[in-house]
């Protein structure tokens, strides 16, 4: 990515985490320009604004339009309650992805999920009336605080081996869970079980 001197940060669109360019702008632009939350033709603003410096598949424009109007309702909460800006990036978790998937089939929408997160990975989409990843980044590594609150067994975590997982850092050096074995990867370690 070259530095254009514009934010960026990671939503969650669909099922995917999907970094962005310049989205904190946009928002703001729109914050000052005075467009409320239901403005009818806000999604389409959003992506058309959104393309200018970031692909946006034209199959995926619905999907890209509920989680840009998602986030700029979060935005406008946030400003409004006095909250600080949002940090939605922790570059180290991008290597070692531990967060909930919830699956949709599964799903009742009872919410018994919601409550028991210490750290607000999920949210209730009202209009779907489902269960949403919004902030998987923000789940603790290990934590299946949620999937264990699923009666219908709907939410499910990546295997306990990505925690193990060594990352290569931009020096060559190993940053990792583990102490400096010399494993390919943890399938045969004893401490990823």
């Amino acid at each position: 990515m070259a530095n254009s001197g514009l934010s960026y940060c990671q939503i969650m669109i669909g099922r995917a985490m999907t970094g962005l360019i310049g989205l904190q702008e946009i928002f703001a632009s729109l914050e000052q320009e005075g467009v409320s939350e239901d403005a009818p033709d806000l999604g389409p603003r959003l992506v058309e604004a959104l393309r200018r410096h970031n692909y946006v598949p034209r199959n995926a424009t619905a999907m890209y339009e509920a989680a840009l109007v998602r986030e700029y309702r979060q935005y406008l909460a946030a400003r409004r309650s006095g909250q600080t800006a949002r940090i939605w990036r922790d570059p180290r978790k991008e290597h070692k992805p531990w967060y909930p998937t919830i699956l949709a089939e599964k799903c009742d929408g009872c919410r018994l999920c919601l409550p028991v997160c210490p750290h607000n990975v999920l949210g209730w989409d009202e209009g779907q009336r489902v269960v949403l990843v919004l902030e998987p980044y923000e789940c603790a590594p290990g934590c299946e605080l949620c999937a264990k609150a699923c009666p219908r067994q709907a939410i499910i975590m990546p295997p306990r081996a990505v925690l193990y997982q060594r990352v290569e850092g931009s020096a060559g050096t190993t940053n990792s869970a583990c102490q400096g074995c010399n494993q390919q990867d943890c399938r045969g370690c004893p401490e990823a079980r």
